[in-house]
This record gives structure tokens, C-alpha cells and sequence, in this order.
């Protein structure tokens, strides 16, 4: 046991930082959570389900070799809790970088609203032009109640109600049918404002959250609670908070984790491949699909494996990289754009609410690239830009270590 400790302080005292980072590794794997979760959004929103499917389409006896493959795909599609997680990890990584060696935490605080506030203003003002749209394209089903949901008339004027509007404004997300995925920044919001004082603190922040984890583990079990529910700091202790430290641990530690990762790239490749399959068969078939605490553990391992294989072996998957530019505009208005593009389905004679169609999910993942592209010009990028001309005013007290704001000031 003497050993196993002594092994550990001496892992624990490495605070060398010779690891050059390439930060577009970082910048694809953020593409990569985003793209997952709109594949994950898309698929659940654009297409019913396999049971609807066989009822009212093709009883599961009949089904093709085709029909059984597109089943198959859509249960690796599952994840989407899993892969915002990823998210967590990716940014107590990189916000542990953006905090290295700053004296002027007000400032951090300014770059973080600055470039995340307004995306997440345009998420919210995109979900009331959708609403716009279906009144507009989709009367019968603004003003009436079909396949058991209520009218897109009563949404709107839930989250037109301005003590509902200022809490969605304030990070807290209340009635936001549109932006369903807000669910999980105030645990990033959270995280960001305790940022500061945990990295300064680590060991006690560290270990009074692993403590805090355990305790609730033992007492309320390893699901995951729905959010909503349950007060979001005792979610963000309980849950989430977790991951962000990890984060942390995988930045701080990074060059003792990268020098010791001893798989090869084709080893890399086949282990994460391996826990992908492991998540998808865990939450499907013991948890039936419901997020949990053991799918959120090996997602750590699944991220461990392609932060550090990638960063060993300089692995690049630059149109990911091109993704990961936008990835949050994506994130935060995806949900949104697929509402619209249920109109799309209902003009073509698909239905609305439940799509049958076993392939108009796939068009509905471009759709939402191509609208998060464009949105991005409006509100991430000039923020992104804004950002960088303040980093080079001469005596700028907005000039962060080694890393560009794409990468180093992620959501």
C-alpha cells in the first residue's frame, strides 16, 4: 500500500509543462462532441422510433437488410448525454489553460461573457423566429394539439412570459422547449465562476467534489438525475462538477498523461472503438437509455483515450477542425433548427411531431450545419474577433498563455 502511495505523490508532484499543445486537436474533438449530440437531437426529433416504425410503416419480421442496418446505426446514435460530458472534460482542460498564470480574474470573467454571452443570445432569439416560422408554414399545428403535444401557441407564450424570458436569459433554463440543450450550460456557468478559485485550490476543491460525488453516489445511486428536478448547484456537486475536475487532472498532469500512454495509434483507435460499443450496449440495455454515472465513467476513459492519442501521435481530422470553429454556435442552436425543419417534413407529407421516414433524419444534420455556419458570423465570430483585437492592444490586460481563442476560451 506504502508504495501505491508514494507512486502517487510522486505523480502528483510532476508540474513540468514541456507538452506543446496543439490546440486544433482540441478544436476537432469539440467538433466531434457537437456533431455527436446534433446527430443525437436529429435523429430523435427527425425520425419516431424503431417500435413506431414497425407498427405503422413495416412489422419487424418484414424488415429488409436495409431497414435492419439503418436500426443498427440509429443505436449507435444514442450517446448524446455521453458526448456533453466530453464537453465538460474539454473544458476544465482548456479553461485550466486559460487561467495559467493570470493575475486579473475580472478579466477572465469579461472574456467568458464576452465571447459566450452572445451566442446564447442569438440561440434563444433563433428559437422565437422558429416559433414565427411554424405559425407562419404550420398553422394546425401552432394553434392545435397533435400526437399528444400541446400547441406550438402555448410554448410561445410560455417563453414569451418575461419572468420565464429573464430567466432563460440568466442561464437559467426554464420552459425552453426550443432549446432543450440549454440544460447543460449553468453547470458550465457555474464551473466557469468557480473556476478561479478552484484551480487556485485545487487538492481541496479536488478532493472535497470527488468526497461530495461519493457520498451522493452511495445515497441516491448511479443514475442521473433529470435536470429540472433537483436544485442546480446539488446537481453541479451530485452530477456534473466532476467532470470539470478531471479536466483539470487531464491539463495539470498532461505531460506525466501523455508521456506514459502507451498505446500505439491502430491500439488507440480499437480501444475507443471498444468503449463506444461497451457505452451504446450499458445505457441501452442496462439502463434502457437513461443517463448514468457508469456511462459518464467510461466516457472519461473514452476521452482520456482520444485527448492523448491524438495529442501522442498529432492526430488531425481537419474538416472536424472546421466544425470545432463553430461548435458552440452549433450546440446552442441546433435544437432549434430542427423544429424548423419539421416543417420541411410536414410539407412533404412526413408528419411533424413523428417522422417515419428512416432517412430524412440524415438531411435534417446537414440542415442544422449549414444554419449553425452561418449563424456563426453573426454573434461567435465578431466575439471571437473582438476578443483578439483586445489581445493585441499593446499593454492588454486580455493576453492569455500560448493558446488562440478558438481553443483556449472553449465552451
Amino acid at each position: 500500500m506504502s508504495y501505491y502511495i508514494c507512486s502517487l505523490n510522486n505523480i502528483m508532484s510532476i508540474q513540468t509543462d514541456t507538452l506543446k499543445l496543439d490546440w486544433r486537436i482540441i478544436s476537432w474533438l469539440r467538433g466531434l462532441a457537437a456533431l455527436y449530440v446534433t446527430i443525437n437531437h436529429c435523429r430523435g426529433r427527425l425520425f419516431s422510433d424503431a417500435m413506431m416504425y414497425a407498427e405503422r410503416v413495416n412489422p419487424k419480421e418484414n424488415w429488409q437488410w436495409w431497414e435492419h442496418t439503418q436500426m443498427f446505426i440509429m443505436n449507435h446514435t444514442s450517446l448524446g448525454s455521453e458526448f456533453v460530458i466530453l464537453f465538460f472534460l474539454l473544458s476544465g482542460f482548456s479553461i485550466a489553460h486559460s487561467l495559467k498564470g493570470t493575475t486579473n480574474i475580472g478579466t477572465f470573467y469579461k472574456r467568458r461573457l464576452i465571447r459566450l454571452y452572445p451566442p446564447y443570445i442569438l440561440g434563444i432569439a433563433w428559437s422565437f423566429v422558429v416559433l414565427l416560422l411554424i405559425w407562419a408554414y404550420a398553422p394546425d399545428v401552432y394553434y392545435n394539439a397533435r400526437e399528444g403535444y400541446e400547441p406550438f401557441k402555448v410554448i410561445f407564450e410560455k417563453i414569451a412570459y418575461l419572468p420565464t424570458l429573464l430567466s432563460n436569459l440568466l442561464y437559467m433554463p426554464k420552459d425552453n422547449y426550443l432549446t432543450h440543450q440549454y440544460w447543460s450550460l449553468p453547470y458550465e456557468v457555474i464551473f466557469y465562476l468557480a473556476a478561479p478559485w478552484i484551480i487556485k485550490h485545487f487538492r481541496v476543491a479536488g478532493i472535497t467534489m470527488l468526497v461530495v460525488y461519493v457520498v451522493c453516489l452511495l445515497l441516491f445511486g448511479i443514475g442521473h438525475k433529470t435536470p429540472g428536478e433537483h436544485n442546480i448547484f446539488f446537481l453541479f456537486g451530485n452530477e456534473y462538477g466532476i467532470y470539470f475536475i478531471i479536466g483539470i487532472l487531464f491539463y495539470k498532469y498532461k505531460d506525466w498523461l501523455h508521456a506514459n500512454f502507451k498505446l500505439n495509434k491502430i491500439a488507440s483507435i480499437f480501444a475507443a472503438l471498444v468503449i463506444f460499443e461497451t457505452l451504446i450496449i450499458t445505457k441501452g440495455y442496462l439502463f434502457e437509455g437513461m443517463p448514468n454515472k457508469i456511462t459518464g465513467a467510461l466516457t472519461i476513459v473514452l476521452t482520456y483515450i482520444l485527448l492523448f492519442s491524438a495529442l501522442k501521435y498529432k492526430i488531425r481530422i481537419k474538416w472536424l477542425e472546421k466544425v470545432g470553429d463553430y461548435s458552440y454556435t452549433l450546440y446552442v442552436t441546433h435544437w432549434a433548427t430542427i423544429h424548423a425543419y419539421k416543417i420541411v417534413a410536414l410539407k412533404l407529407g412526413l408528419g411533424f411531431h413523428y417522422i417515419d421516414n428512416l432517412f430524412f433524419w440524415y438531411s435534417g444534420v446537414l440542415v442544422c450545419l449549414g444554419t449553425s455556419y452561418l449563424m456563426y458570423f453573426i454573434a461567435e465570430r465578431p466575439s471571437n474577433k473582438y476578443i483578439e483585437r483586445l489581445r493585441k492592444q499593446p499593454g492588454s490586460k486580455y493576453t492569455q498563455p500560448s493558446a488562440p481563442v478558438l481553443a483556449a476560451e472553449v465552451a
